[in-house]
């Protein structure tokens, strides 16, 4: 069975509503993560109005920490100017131009938690194709369909998927236009409705307005 829940770092490039992209932070101690216009940058954002390499982001003795890598406009966090290097915190806002937010979410956010059903969420046996939640089997089991949307979220809990994504998932050799968005709600609200059978208060299928859609299996 496979726990969905991510115990990794992310930044996630927020306009608004809508999830532009986001980068899973790996926790090598040794890599230096980069982040700028250029394609050479670890994490790439093409924006004029940002460096080449604008900013660095080390990790030390279990936590992240933010450098001006000598960028012309600076690098904010939170609205303060980082000078020297800047320890990171869950949902602290890295601005790196007018309008360019990056939001980090740290590891421990959506990590497991220790004991009670809380802990377990949304799990998936890929070799029986089955759900369960707090470890309780969803029965009668989802339909194909159903399985296959969830499977697909899961396959990075908290990225969101557009709509395309979905239908190449859900509908392979449907084209975009074959599949309304009429039958991608209808499913999606199916699907709430049946994960809502063992677990009412928390809605594992998140809709990003505009976007798509993302599987939230913290349940902190």
């Amino acid at each position: 069975m496979k726990n969905l829940q991510t115990e990794q770092a992310l930044l996630i490039w927020k306009e608004e509503e809508i999830i532009k992209d986001q980068w899973i932070l790996h926790d090598d101690p040794i890599t230096e993560i980069t982040i700028g216009r250029s394609t050479d940058c670890t994490i790439s954002i093409p924006v004029r109005w940002i460096s080449r390499t604008h900013a660095i982001l080390r990790r030390k003795q279990g936590q992240f920490y933010l450098e001006d890598a000598g960028s012309k406009n600076g690098v904010f966090v939170n609205g303060q100017r980082v000078v020297n290097s800047y320890p990171l915190n869950d949902g602290d806002i890295i601005q790196l131009a007018p309008g360019l937010e990056l939001i980090y979410v740290d590891s421990e956010a959506t990590a497991p938690l220790p004991g009670g059903k809380h802990g377990l969420g949304l799990q998936i046996d890929p070799g029986e194709r089955q759900i369960y939640i707090h470890g309780q089997l969803v029965t009668p089991a989802l339909s194909n369909q159903q399985y296959q949307l969830v499977e697909k979220l899961a396959e990075q809990p908290g990225k969101v998927y557009s709509r395309s994504e979905i239908i190449e998932a859900v509908w392979p050799g449907e084209s975009a236009e074959g599949v309304t968005d009429d039958a991608i709600d209808a499913l999606v609200r199916r699907l709430r409705q049946r994960l809502a059978e063992l677990e009412p208060e928390h809605n594992f299928i998140v809709t990003v307005r505009g976007y798509g859609f993302r599987l939230d299996n913290d349940l902190s």
